[in-house]
């Protein structure tokens, strides 16, 4: 009742009493009595004529300054828009929360794959809908008459549908937080299906045709362990799997929307996926990189080199170069470098020898100052500091993808010296001699024969240049411990000159035209005293030395020793 008693007083009605009247704006109001007065009041307010009811009390009303020219006081304004405001910031907020949580582990809004939209599918979700079209979807294929049906995976394309599907969840979560959530915000993650490497053997045993496959070209450690080579490509033939390849990844990048097209098989020539051109190039890239000293260094020392056999053993040839790397790769070019074998080359092959003392290299070097072998290989003193070298495969890929051979740490290095020994041989055509240095200094000086062609005295060439030994400057090129020689040379004056002489020892080759520092080829053995008091020269070139010095000086004169031979 006070309820509609307020609701009477605010509406400001005037009612009839059965006093002459009176108005809610009375001063004086008339109520019941007693509880029964009231009840009956209550009871009969529904009948009774409105001007024989007396009326309820009225409730206490506050007035306001105003009152008396406002009219009637109005009752207490309760304010409730803050609270619907603040229930609606709740609500938003719990949606906002419920949203991120929602799209935590799933692939934000306006994100598609390959143009299909995929909101809201987890990572799971979107790869087992790749896997499922990759082993599913069957392209028919046809070679006269003869019909069949293959999937990407009977090709042997393989597809990393976890890698493809962590892409799409991945995508946009760098945007800010309006782009991050907004539908239509679009976002198309279009990684390429690399279908070089289809197979045709699902094609000949479906089809009949009888391919050969082409073989790719590679790269390869040179001869020398420092170089990089070609192993070159081939071609194959038969059944021609690229087509029916590329119509299964259309089919496949639709995720089910489109149905596939019957392929016509052809039989051709078949490209390897990796040409010798592709090889060539990936070999330029990398060669470049092998100028560039690559390996791990302390400021502007290098500690420690990544070899060839390191670098190929971490390196893909990719003739694709707008394909999709997997996190760990760099591309440049068409070489790809991966981290994690890089990581492992250093790992197994680097780490364990680095030492925090260092130890001198010694080397022996000809006398144009090439290094010509290594008597102790040395090492600089390392001390890395914590954890500097833990992602070294991350840091170099990063180095290598830009043509840097540097992979820097930090750390303290203490360099290693190098001691160099210079060992030269010295021929004199005039002295008969062989004379092996050190440094400048002689070790040994042995007696030779020359050529028949050099005169004696003089050492100087005949005129005719037949069977001399030649003078300049020479490396050791070519050794064998013992070789049977046989030849035949023309003389200028149309003569024939024929030898065959067999076990000659210790043969060191100077000459490419084949004129050889050996022992003495006598059927008997020559000494050093016996060739000194010979008196002649008299071989065809070559310069005999004694029995009792000719293993000595094989055993010193190492490949690549320089020789100088003068009159």
């Amino acid at each position: 009742m006070g309820f509609l008693w307020g609701v009477f007083s605010r509406s400001n009605m005037t009612f009839p009493s059965g006093n002459g009247g009176f108005s809610s704006n009375g001063a004086s109001n008339q109520v019941p009595s007693d509880a029964s007065d009231m009840r009956d009041f209550e009871s009969t307010q529904v009948f009774t004529p409105m001007q024989d009811v007396p009326l309820p009390p009225q409730l206490p009303q506050q007035h306001d300054s105003n009152a008396g020219m406002n009219g009637p006081a109005a009752g207490k304004r309760h304010h409730v828009w803050p609270w619907i405001v603040l229930a609606l910031v709740v609500v938003l907020a719990g949606a906002c929360a419920g949203l991120v949580a929602f799209f935590n582990t799933r692939a934000l809004p306006g994100t598609t794959l390959w143009g299909v939209d995929v909101s809201g599918k987890t990572q799971q979700q979107i790869a087992q809908a790749i896997s499922n079209e990759v082993d599913g979807t069957k392209i028919p294929v046809s070679y006269e008459g003869k019909t069949g049906s293959v999937t990407l995976a009977d090709l042997g394309v393989k597809v990393d549908a976890q890698q493809i599907a962590q892409e799409a969840v991945d995508a946009k979560r760098h945007e800010n937080v309006f782009a991050r959530y907004a539908p239509w915000a679009k976002h198309d993650v279009n990684p390429a299906i690399d279908a070089k490497d289809a197979n045709p053997e699902a094609l000949d045993e479906q089809l009949g045709t009888n391919s050969v496959k082409p073989v790719d070209a590679k790269l390869q450690v040179g001869d020398d362990g420092s170089t990089i080579a070609v192993i070159e490509g081939t071609e194959g033939h038969g059944a021609d799997p690229t087509e029916t390849a590329n119509e299964a990844v259309r089919v496949v990048q639709s995720l089910g929307a489109q149905e596939p097209k019957t392929v016509e098989v052809q039989l051709k020539t078949i490209s390897p996926a990796i040409t010798t051109d592709e090889a060539n190039k990936a070999k330029s890239t990398l060669d470049k990189l092998m100028a560039q000293k690559p390996g791990v260094y302390i400021g502007k020392e290098r500690f420690a080199a990544f070899t060839p056999s390191m670098i190929l053993a971490a390196t893909t040839i990719d003739p694709n170069g707008n394909g999709t790397l997997p996190q760990g790769q760099i591309r440049n070019g068409n070489v790809v470098y991966d981290a994690t074998a890089l990581q492992k080359a250093y790992d197994e092959q680097i780490k364990p020898n680095i030492k925090s003392t260092k130890e001198d290299r010694e080397v022996i070097v000809n006398n144009n100052g090439t290094e010509i072998e290594v008597i102790k290989e040395g090492h600089d003193g390392v001390t890395l500091d914590d954890g500097a070298d833990a992602n070294i495969g991350t840091k170099a890929i990063d180095a290598f993808g830009k043509g840097n051979g540097t992979v820097s740490v930090s750390g303290k290095l203490d360099p290693m010296k190098v001691k160099e020994t210079k060992r030269h041989v010295v021929v004199d055509l005039s002295d008969h001699t062989v004379t092996a240095l050190e440094n400048g200094n002689a070790v040994k000086t042995m007696h030779m024969s020359a050529g028949q062609g050099n005169d004696y005295a003089t050492g100087k060439c005949q005129a005719s240049g037949d069977m001399c030994t030649p003078e300049g400057d020479f490396e050791i090129w070519l050794k064998y411990p013992s070789q049977n020689m046989s030849g035949t040379l023309t003389l200028s004056d149309g003569k024939k000159e024929t030898w065959d002489v067999k076990n000659v020892g210790f043969v060191n080759y100077f000459s490419k035209s084949g004129c050889a520092i050996h022992r003495i080829a006598t059927q008997t053995p020559y000494t050093d005293a016996q060739i000194q008091a010979l008196g002649e020269n008299t071989s065809h070139g070559c310069v005999g030395i004694g029995w009792d010095m000719a293993e000595w000086f094989y055993n010193w004169c190492v490949d690549g020793t320089s020789v100088h031979v003068q009159q």
